[in-house]
């Protein structure tokens, strides 16, 4: 049995109870968030076969991490966005942002648009202000530094990841939607990377999920995050067909992302990476691993070393294909009125 605190954080543990005895989610989280992806004698393993054949993963590994610390002239905003949950959309997000700021020596931001979100929780900072609370602080100011900026935001460590908790629910908001749309642009403007977590749902592309629609309306990459199965494929199908002939998709590029959710999945990665690609989609992998897959705080150092890679070579295909996009052209000030005015509008740029 344990007590239960409603300021505490979300996702953050609850008090152990005066018995001493703590509950099973708990004692997971506390275990979990430190077992590596790998056990030791996988490890072992690996360092031995490594003495008697040649391994390039240390040269992969240095050129997929020059390539995430290229240069950014302005900031560059991702939306991670997908068509259903469970896919490893907050697990893509929480990953680019841990790799980011841990390879690059400015700062990168986290946004979590939804409004059960666990994007905070998955980057260590459980008790992160809600984009809304954090806008209502800020206002239309403008801080002078981004150590000014950590006061509205968390920074969980390291001290160049700046993050924001999930949405405050429907009714509850503190913030403008300018406010917020505001804020999104200050992170921009001190982060060469600030990533959107989205709700799962392509219904914002037609009005009906206005945080994806927002998100998009200032990105400058739309990543797709889909699982690796007959479902998630044909997803990603019609992620392409949408964005190929909706002209309002254009000015941001598409970057599907298949992911492998369970260890005994039948689909090939990379073969089906291959063929979305000979039809023209922009594709990258990410494969299982028991780590990520744990959901809970990710720590790079205990990924697997496939993990570790793909992870990184993502982040420089991510930063690579957002720093050559113009990104989505800025709306008339009457289209942002009008969507406010329609029913759940007023949400769309909280």
């Amino acid at each position: 049995m344990t007590s239960t605190d409603p300021g505490a954080g979300f996702g953050a543990p609850a008090p152990v109870s005066p018995d001493g005895f703590e509950s099973t989610p708990q004692r997971l989280r506390r275990t979990l968030r430190t077992r590596p992806a790998e056990g030791p004698a996988r490890r072992v393993f690996q360092q031995a076969a490594d003495m008697f054949r040649g391994d390039d993963y240390p040269q992969s590994l240095a050129e997929a991490a020059a390539g995430v610390q290229q240069p950014v002239t302005t900031g560059r905003r991702i939306a991670v966005i997908g068509s259903r949950g469970g896919a490893g959309r907050t697990t893509a997000a929480a990953l680019l942002a841990r790799t980011f700021a841990s390879l690059r020596a400015d700062a990168a931001a986290a946004v979590d648009l939804t409004e059960a979100g666990t994007l905070a929780l998955r980057l260590g900072a459980p008790e992160a202000p809600p984009l809304d609370a954090a806008a209502a602080r800020l206002g239309r100011t403008i801080p002078g530094s981004l150590a000014d900026l950590r006061g509205f935001v968390t920074s969980p460590g390291p001290e160049n990841l700046l993050v924001t908790g999930r949405r405050a629910f429907p009714g509850t908001q503190t913030a403008t939607d300018d406010d917020a749309l505001h804020l999104s642009r200050v992170l921009s403007r001190y982060c060469p990377v600030t990533l959107f977590d989205c709700p799962p749902g392509l219904g914002g592309l037609t009005g009906q999920r206005d945080q994806v629609r927002w998100a998009l309306q200032e990105a400058h990459l739309a990543l797709y995050v889909t699982p690796a199965s007959v479902a998630g494929l044909d997803d990603a199908a019609l992620a392409a067909e949408l964005w190929r002939r909706d002209p309002a998709l254009t000015g941001v590029p598409l970057l599907v992302l298949l992911t492998r959710t369970s260890p005994r999945s039948p689909f090939n990665l990379a073969a089906e990476a291959r063929r979305l690609s000979r039809s023209g989609v922009d594709t990258a992998v990410l494969g299982y691993d028991a780590h990520l897959a744990a959901g809970v705080e990710i720590q790079p150092r205990l990924l697997s070393r496939a993990a570790r890679l793909q992870g990184t070579q993502l982040a420089a295909h991510v930063l690579s294909a957002a720093s050559a996009a113009p990104g989505m052209p800025a709306r008339p000030a009457a289209a942002r009125r009008a969507d406010t005015g329609s029913g759940t509008g007023r949400r769309a740029r909280a």
